[in-house]
């Protein structure tokens, strides 16, 4: 069993390679690479929900033989075709939503500080900091969710880069 798991020097090395170069294009080019992700996805969703379209049809009766092949097509090709035609519009709604999470976070957070505050605890002052800090940088994201994306992404970019490192470095010793 162990040697089904044991890794190649080659295999590593190719992984580490194929991260670091990831990484770098990510680095260079973060929401280029993101919207190239999104339709990629959005092609993908696109051919499953034509392609559970097209077999429902084929089968017959669509109505009567397979009304769950035309419904999983139709919720997975429309947001194919956003995703493929509109990537930046994805980034945006779906980072926005992410600012709307971490606002509610922080807001709720600085509720629980003022709970912490009635009873004379000491945490009520670096939890309603906290709060505040995470609501700010919840609007932050809300009011710009492209350069929140293009931070996660660069993020995302240097965790491949210092992975793909260590990955050559460890195939080389192999």
């Amino acid at each position: 069993m162990n040697d089904k798991l044991k890794r190649t020097k080659p295999a590593v090395l190719i992984t580490g390679l194929v991260m670091t170069i990831l990484g770098i294009v990510i680095f260079v080019h973060p929401i280029a690479a993101m919207e190239m992700l999104i339709r990629i996805i959005g092609i993908v969703l696109i051919a499953y929900g034509a392609f559970n379209i097209v077999t429902a049809f084929v089968r017959g009766d669509p109505l009567k033989n397979s009304p769950a092949s035309l419904a999983l097509g139709a919720l997975t090709l429309l947001p194919g075709l956003f995703f493929a035609v509109n990537p930046s519009g994805f980034i945006t709604l779906a980072w926005t939503f992410v600012g709307i999470v971490i606002l509610a976070t922080g807001v709720l957070d600085i509720m629980e500080a003022g709970d912490f505050r009635r009873v004379g605890s000491p945490l009520a002052m670096p939890a309603t900091a906290s709060g505040v800090i995470t609501a700010i940088l919840g609007l932050v994201v809300i009011f710009a969710p492209m350069a929140s994306a293009t931070l996660g992404m660069l993020a995302a970019a240097i965790a491949l880069l210092i992975d793909g490192i260590t990955e050559i470095i460890f195939g080389l010793g192999m």
